[in-house]
């Protein structure tokens, strides 16, 4: 998806939530789109501060917790001590995490499609998240460990 009609389908749903859209948030929602990978707040705030000197790390964690509630961006743990944000595909869905450098990339299992559906109906739980990692070295960490082998 374009990342502009992506940033008008979040401003909408704020709009819509009741938020405003401050420039801030703009430029939260800009960065967060435009980053090539799953980026932390202190990422997003890097950016943002580039174009929006006075915009606090507080203001992007608040802006990062808006969107999650609204289901806008999908909030990620992986193991690093920092929370990772996805606002391009916010739905659940599978990642590949790099255990070397932490790279963080979406991939596609169509055999995935309705598990938590399958998972309710054969532990009797009502499912409310789920996540599916995998973990392992990327390729370019991958052929780095090749080398030095």
């Amino acid at each position: 998806m374009e990342t502009q009609s992506r940033v008008a389908e979040m401003r909408q749903k704020l709009r819509d939530s009741g938020h405003r859209i401050t420039p801030q948030r703009l430029c939260i929602l800009e960065a967060l789109l435009a980053a090539n990978s799953h980026p932390s707040a202190e990422e997003i705030h890097a950016q943002v501060r580039l174009f929006s000197p006075t915009t606090s790390l507080a203001t992007v964690y608040k802006t990062l917790d808006t969107l999650r509630d609204i289901g806008e961006v999908m909030e990620m743990e992986v193991g690093d001590g920092r929370s990772h944000y996805d606002g391009v595909h916010p739905q659940f869905h599978p990642h590949a995490i790099c255990t070397r450098c932490g790279k963080i990339t979406d991939i596609e299992l169509p055999g995935l499609t309705g598990l938590p559906d399958r998972a309710e109906e054969a532990s009797g739980y009502e499912i409310h998240t789920h996540r599916v990692e995998f973990y392992g070295l990327c390729s370019a960490c991958h052929q780095q460990k090749e080398v030095i082998e």
